[in-house]
């Protein structure tokens, strides 16, 4: 079979255009390596270039004092304690001898309930005690002549003892109609009226007991482990008063939600002078520590988002060193974390690394200043 002269061509034609696409392909992927080589090479020269070259800064030493930091902690005045004063019987409220505001002494009366048929049901009741003493003395005596059985000296007995509880029982329930305060304190609130059926668990009144007040705050995981009990501190109050007082309880496990901690600083209050639930501050001194003082210009971010600042070592390279800021004010923040004495670098720190090395300029006072 004879192939035609022009197929041959064709086929020629399509390998050489083959070859030709194939060999810029290679050419193109060779190209890019090079120029990938060439950059890296670039790149390590320039960070070799960039380490061996001194970085000028400026630079200051600080040095170490004790500071005595406060721990402040927002908070409310609260009762030290306050109790919804319940009904136990049911009746209906005759009378009620204090009104809201009062000021009231434990056992003094709230609300007096209605008596009904209580006193005909204790009299009867007694009277049956006595009935049953009668009879039981009858049969103790009977019992040690003989002339009765232990058996039924001992069911008279048990009648007996049946109709002491029931008296007992007519007492209790008597004394429910009267409902009075259980500690000395302030008549906060009052439920009901005279005419009003009270059943039992009603509220008849609230009586809250305001000597100590307590201020009370959350305070973070991070500080509470710095206030004891019984040390000494102080609040501010949103009227502008301060007042000092005792730290009387600090929670042992945090809130759920906050992961915060309650505390509890105990006022005294004698005269009821200051009201529950205004907003307060609590000021409570923690132990000496040993900080640095400084501009918060001087921090800076690592790499991994910690604060620090950079400092210069003794071969003049730069080092990052992470902070802990433990209070802050008008003059500047104190942070703690660095050596006693540490030269810190103040102008051009951002610029500077890790290992570099540094030209130090050191600032004089008037320039730090």
């Amino acid at each position: 079979m004879t192939i035609k002269r022009s197929y041959v061509w064709a086929a020629v034609i399509a390998l050489g255009l083959g070859f030709w696409i194939l060999s810029g392909q290679l050419n193109s992927n060779s190209d890019a390596e090079e120029r990938a080589e060439m950059a890296a090479l670039e790149q390590g020269s320039a960070e070799t270039a960039l380490s061996e070259a001194a970085q000028s800064v400026r630079a200051r030493v600080f040095e170490a004092r004790p500071v005595k930091r406060d721990i402040v902690v927002r908070g409310r005045t609260e009762p030290v304690r306050a109790v919804d004063v319940r009904a136990e019987t049911s009746g209906t409220v005759t009378d009620l001898p204090v009104e809201k505001g009062e000021y009231v002494s434990q056992g003094d009366l709230l609300c007096g309930l209605s008596v009904n048929a209580r006193g005909a049901m204790l009299a009867e009741a007694q009277a049956l005690r006595q009935q049953r003493w009668l009879q039981y003395d009858a049969s103790r005596k009977l019992a040690a002549k003989g002339h009765r059985s232990e058996t039924q000296a001992a069911a008279d007995k048990a009648g007996y003892d049946a109709a002491v509880a029931q008296v007992k029982q007519m007492e209790v329930e008597l004394s429910h109609t009267q409902i009075s305060a259980p500690f000395d304190g302030i008549v906060d609130n009052r439920f009901v009226e005279i005419g009003d059926f009270l059943s039992v668990g009603q509220s008849c009144a609230t009586v809250v007991d305001l000597d100590p007040i307590l201020i009370v705050g959350q305070v973070s995981e991070r500080d509470v482990s710095k206030l004891s009990m019984g040390s000494v501190g102080k609040a501010r109050l949103i009227t502008g008063e301060t007042i000092e007082g005792v730290v009387r309880f600090i929670a042992k496990t945090a809130d759920s939600d906050t992961r915060t901690f309650r505390v509890e600083l105990a006022v005294p209050n004698k005269d009821a002078g200051l009201r529950a639930g205004i907003t307060a501050e609590i000021i409570v001194a923690a132990e000496a520590v040993t900080a640095h003082l400084m501009s918060p210009a001087f921090l800076v971010l690592n790499d991994d988002g910690s604060i620090g600042v950079r400092m210069v070592n003794d071969d003049n390279t730069a080092m990052f060193v992470p902070v802990t800021i433990l209070d802050d004010g008008n003059d500047g923040v104190w942070v703690g974390g660095l050596p006693q004495k540490a030269t810190v670098i103040t102008v051009g720190q951002e610029f500077v690394r890790d290992g570099q090395k540094v030209d130090v300029t050191f600032e004089n006072e008037s320039a730090a200043s």
